[in-house]
């Protein structure tokens, strides 16, 4: 997977991506990462997991 997103950096901003009708978009809802090593060459670490902010967002939609 991430021999491919190097091959492809530059076109992918990453999933799961989330666009909403007012105009927002989210990358990773609720998740808080950092790299170990270089970016694009090392790999992310997930530091902060945050499941509610899929309520929040569908919440937002149906707004």
């Amino acid at each position: 997977m991430m021999r491919d997103y190097r091959g492809h950096r530059d076109e992918v901003q990453g999933s799961p991506h989330f666009f909403l009708p007012d105009g927002l978009d989210v990358h990773n809802p609720g998740i808080g990462l950092r790299w170990e090593g270089d970016p694009g060459a090392g790999y992310p670490v997930v530091e902060d997991d945050d499941p509610g902010a899929y309520d929040a967002l569908a919440r937002r939609a149906l707004g």
